[in-house]
């Protein structure tokens, strides 16, 4: 029979920033930011580019000119552009190299892509075609085994959050991620009904049991009270995608077979 161990205290995620005033995100001259998205041209050229630059540094707290999610959960669109940056297929997107950060250049990278979407896919409703249109980007990777590997790794260094992996005498050949970043992986999951299905110390318990059911911890150990085994988050993620995945083969929905507005119209919560 697993154990368990009851904590008293409630976790909540980082505090964050809160945004610059809307007068801030309508500046850059004449037809200002709100003609930004959408445009003819490259972002790059556009006043869009000085703002996205000034949004990267007022966040980005790295050395190394990071952002990782917390921060990018900081960034504040134009306000005639509404994105989601706690939707995991935009995240995915979004860090074209799935190493867990975003540099300014894939920041402008991905600010390109939503331009290039909004003039092919119009305006209205656009949110929810931009997350449909990152859910079918996804899809083409996840759809085989190697792909589900690969999201499952990016997930691992996406809740890190640059944080070292740290190993314990209890288990010293057991990487662990802790309780901080397994909390940041339960908020990307709120979207999903989690909160419905499980708080989030209970979300903490149920992986840590599913460690010690894999022999890589025990729940008796008073220093892995607020870690969790690498393998384990790894392992869930996969499982998760796989799910995912198979839900989309269930509902006939894999592209091409289906349109980006097709697989809007039809995921609701899920695109």
């Amino acid at each position: 029979q697993v154990g368990t161990r009851s904590r008293a205290r409630s976790r909540a995620p980082p505090a964050r920033s809160g945004p610059p005033p809307a007068s801030a995100r309508t500046s850059g001259g004449p037809g200002g930011l709100r003609r930004a998205m959408g445009i003819a041209g490259s972002i790059a050229e556009s006043p869009l580019r000085s703002y996205l630059q000034n949004e990267f540094d007022r966040v980005v707290k790295s050395r190394a000119r990071l952002l990782y999610l917390h921060q990018i959960q900081q960034l504040q669109p134009p306000q005639d552009v509404h994105l989601d940056l706690r939707h995991l297929a935009t995240l995915w997107k979004l860090d074209r190299d799935h190493d867990g950060s975003v540099t300014f250049e894939e920041l402008l990278e991905f600010a390109e892509f939503c331009n290039e979407r909004r003039r092919f896919l119009g305006s209205l409703d656009f949110e929810r075609k931009l997350r449909a249109q990152c859910v079918v980007d996804l899809w083409e990777v996840i759809r085989d085994e190697k792909g589900e590997e690969a999201f499952a790794d990016w997930v691992v260094l996406l809740i890190a959050q640059g944080e070292r992996h740290q190993t314990f005498a209890a288990s010293p050949h057991v990487p662990f991620m802790s309780g901080d970043a397994v909390m940041t992986l339960y908020e990307l999951l709120k979207p999903c009904q989690i909160v419905s299905q499980i708080d989030q110390q209970g979300f903490l318990d149920l992986l840590q049991q599913i460690g010690e059911t894999m022999n890589l911890m025990s729940l008796q150990s008073e220093e892995l009270d607020d870690w969790v085994p690498v393998m384990v988050v790894h392992r869930w993620s996969r499982r998760l995608v796989s799910y995912y995945a198979g839900l989309f083969r269930l509902l006939g929905l894999e592209p091409p077979k289906t349109s980006v507005q097709d697989i809007s119209d039809a995921c609701g919560g899920l695109a």
